[in-house]
Order: C-alpha cells, then structure tokens, then sequence
C-alpha cells in the first residue's frame, strides 16, 4: 500500500491549508457504508488556496482497485428507497433530455438503471464484482470499466455519477474522458456534498462525506469550475432528493452523540419508521451540466509519486 500526495486535482495548485487532520494515518480506509467508527476516519484533506478545492491528500494509491471485491450487503436493505428516489431524479433529467442512451458510472447493484430504463437505452460501470452481479440479476448490462476504458466517441446522451465524484483520484480527467464519449448537447448528473455548506462547517470532521474511501469534497463553485475545464456548462442546480423513512434516518443520526441514539430509538417505533419522506438537505448537491465544447485527450494526471506541496 502506497500514500500519495498530491496538487489540486481542480486547478493544478500546489497551496493549500489543511481541512480536516487525518485519522487513518497509512492504514487503508474502510469501502462500505454501513456505519462503523471506523468508516468516519479519513486521510487528511487540504484546501486549495487558489481554487477551494477540498481534496484528500496524501491518500491512498489507485484506490479505484480497492472496490473490485467490495461487498456491502447492507447496502442492499435501502434498495426500495433508491428506486423511490430514482424516480424523482429521472423526473428532472427528462425534462433536458427525453429519451437516449444512458450511462451509469458506478452504478452499484443497480436501482437506478432499473427505473431508468424504462425511458432510456441504458449500461452501467462497476468495478465491485458482487454488485455488478446484483445489477445483473436484474437483467442490466454492466460493464467491470474504468471511465478510462470507455472506447465510445459521441455515443451516449446521458452520463449520471451518484455518489461517485467524490470516489475519483482525477476527477478532471474523467471528466474529460466523460465529454469524449457524450454526444453534442449530452448531459452529465450528479450527486455529491457540498462541503462549503453550512451543514458541513457545522459538524465538520463529523461531516458525512467525511470518510476515509472519499478523495474529493466539492463545493458547487469547484465543481463548476471543474465541468468548465472539461468542456461543460451548468443548465440545472438543486438538491438531490433522497427519499427516506424515519427508520432509515435514525440509524444515520446514530453516530452522533447523545442525541443521535435517542431520535434513532423515536424514529424506530413501530408507528413512526416506515413513514417515507424526501429528505432534501441543503448540502446535497444535484447539478446536471451539458457538453458544449469537444475535449480531444484528457490531461495526463499528475504523477503517481510525492510531490513537494507548498504548505501556505
């Protein structure tokens, strides 16, 4: 296991402030959502001086190769509420864009194409061989790639990232790769935390994007500027609409202390817990981007070594 350190992966700088201090030190993080203590430790995150960019740095080497026999069993309980939630996104991204063929990155055991292909012509990327045998049950093609080795040019009208831009090493070459394989006019969704939201400077380290398997913690501003260099525009911003029970909010709330066990014993009780909202919190990005300028070759990435950051 090797640690880098690295520039902005947003603008290329080499200053930056330390954000949150590390907690894993040269351990590897844990690759799951269910809640642990140990899911909350991260490597140390810096921001960047020039842009804002919050980045892990230094974090762990081609992390993306950690994922291919990530098991998350519990993942699979919220499987209604994804499908609930699908529903609503897909609302708004049929209003850009109808119909087409549709792109998953990281699709997971795949409940959002399983609504979306009712409207579009869809495939998804998984690198996890367990939830890609999950998406396949369900009859979706599933593609064990890296954005990296999408071969496509203009091929597909519509790419969705949930919860997946803040899991990549090099964000604006993905992007970049993304833009080559989109049509003219394309869209990309996305779904991530906005960490210069209130909420995020409130808790802080306790933030819920705050974990060890993320590398990326955007701000709108950062990603806008991101989607600019890689050759997009942003046509639509709101929150991402999670739909949730009260079951299902108790046991996030559980992590914290004190008030947390009690409202998770409340929202438990057999009256309240199945009660099934849309949790729309202001820290969630939703933003969708359309292409409007071609990207011939992404940006060689920087190297895959230490690099002398200067410390501001």
């Amino acid at each position: 296991m090797q640690l880098v350190e690295v520039p902005c992966p947003v603008c290329g700088s080499a200053a930056y402030r330390v954000a949150v201090p590390d907690t894993l030190g040269t351990k590897p993080p844990v690759f799951g959502y269910k809640w642990t203590p140990e899911v909350g430790k991260s490597y140390r995150f810096v921001r960047c001086c020039d842009c804002g960019h919050v980045y892990a740095s230094p974090r762990l080497r081609d992390m993306y190769k950690y994922y291919v026999d990530n098991v998350d069993s519990a993942y699979l309980a919220n499987a209604p509420l994804r499908v609930a939630t699908a529903r609503r996104v897909l609302e708004k991204i049929r209003q850009l864009q109808p119909g087409g063929r549709l792109i998953d990155v990281g699709c997971a055991t795949g409940d959002f194409l399983a609504v979306a292909r009712e409207y579009y012509d869809v495939e998804g990327l998984e690198l996890s061989s367990w939830a890609r045998a999950e998406a396949e049950r369900k009859g979706l093609k599933v593609r064990a790639e890296l954005i990296a080795d999408m071969t496509e040019r203009d091929a597909f009208d519509v790419a969705t990232l949930w919860g997946v831009v803040e899991h990549l090493e090099y964000p604006l070459d993905e992007m970049q790769r993304l833009n080559r394989v989109l049509k003219p006019g394309g869209l990309i969704c996305f779904w991530t935390g906005d960490v210069d939201n209130f909420l995020a400077r409130w808790f802080g380290r306790r933030w819920w994007y705050v974990m060890g398997q993320h590398t990326q913690m955007f701000s709108r501003s950062s990603l806008q500027r991101l989607m600019a260099a890689a050759g997009f525009r942003l046509v639509y911003r709101g929150n991402y609409p999670y739909v949730a029970t009260l079951g299902y909010l108790g046991s996030r709330l559980d992590r914290y202390p004190v008030v947390g066990p009690a409202l998770k014993r409340l929202f438990n009780l057999p009256v309240l817990s199945a009660l099934t909202f849309p949790l729309i919190l202001p820290d969630e990005i939703f933003d969708i981007y359309r292409k409007v300028e071609s990207v011939q070759s992404a940006t060689p990435h920087p190297p895959a070594a230490k690099a002398d950051l200067e410390r501001a």
